[in-house]
């Protein structure tokens, strides 16, 4: 077991071991997905909603439950099996000089879109999260997009490129760690909303997470990533507005 977080790095004298590894990935990842449906059926409970429409403070339960539940986990395991630090054990970071790199991620977010415009318009059917931005107004929608926007892509990157990549990287080389990953984070998205129109995004999400992966490989951090997740999810993100 290596007793760092990054595997091409020396261990200093006296540094804790790091024992964290894939069973991490999955109990924290069912763990937050587990929590946000339980905090959604208590926002049902106290607003009524009815379950094809959530609401504001259904989602945002529905929110703070799995994207809570996955950065309080992360955080524990990092305390409990790692140096105690996010940034050492799972590269959370992000350079404001780097900020350009959400333009980059615009820029995939168009050539992947065109990319896979055949497959999207022959389901003819959009992503659950595109619909949900389309629908909401007022608050529920600054809570969506906000989500969607910075939330997503800070604990996703998180997960994905941060612990389940490295974890893979200590059994694996760097090549296949970054596409097991990669497709790990493709998949989840129909796991979660099993529709057509989220099937029909995957290859573009799995090259993204690929794209994310390399960068993350090479960077030893994730502040190239999140904020490439970032400009990629963008565009769909202010467009909501204009609706």
């Amino acid at each position: 077991m290596d007793r760092t977080s990054s595997p091409d790095r020396p261990v200093p004298a006296g540094q804790p071991v790091v024992t964290w590894g894939l069973g991490d990935f999955f109990w924290i990842y069912f763990g937050g997905i587990f929590a946000g449906l339980v905090l959604a059926t208590i926002g049902y409970g106290i607003s009524g909603d009815r379950a094809a429409h959530p609401g504001a403070i259904t989602d945002g339960l529905a929110f703070l439950g799995q994207f809570g539940g996955w950065l309080v986990g992360l955080a524990l395991v990092s305390r409990r099996k790692g140096i105690g630090n996010l940034r050492a054990d799972f590269g959370l970071v992000v350079h404001l000089r780097e900020l350009w790199v959400i333009g980059v991620g615009i820029g995939l977010e168009i050539v992947l879109g065109l990319l896979i415009y055949p497959i999207v318009h022959l389901v003819n059917q959009s992503q659950d999260v595109v619909k949900d931005l389309d629908q909401a107004r007022g608050v529920h929608l600054v809570l969506i997009a906000l989500v969607a926007g910075l939330v997503a892509p800070v604990c996703e990157e998180l997960l994905f490129r941060g612990l389940l990549l490295r974890a893979l990287r200590r059994r694996v080389s760097p090549d296949a760690a970054v596409a097991l990953s990669a497709l790990a984070f493709a998949l989840a998205h129909p796991m979660l909303s099993p529709t057509w129109g989220t099937f029909a995004v995957v290859p573009a999400l799995f090259a993204l997470g690929a794209v994310s992966g390399v960068m993350a490989v090479r960077r030893g951090d994730l502040s190239v990533s999140i904020l490439l997740h970032v400009g990629f999810n963008l565009l769909t993100t202010v467009g909501a507005f204009h609706h």
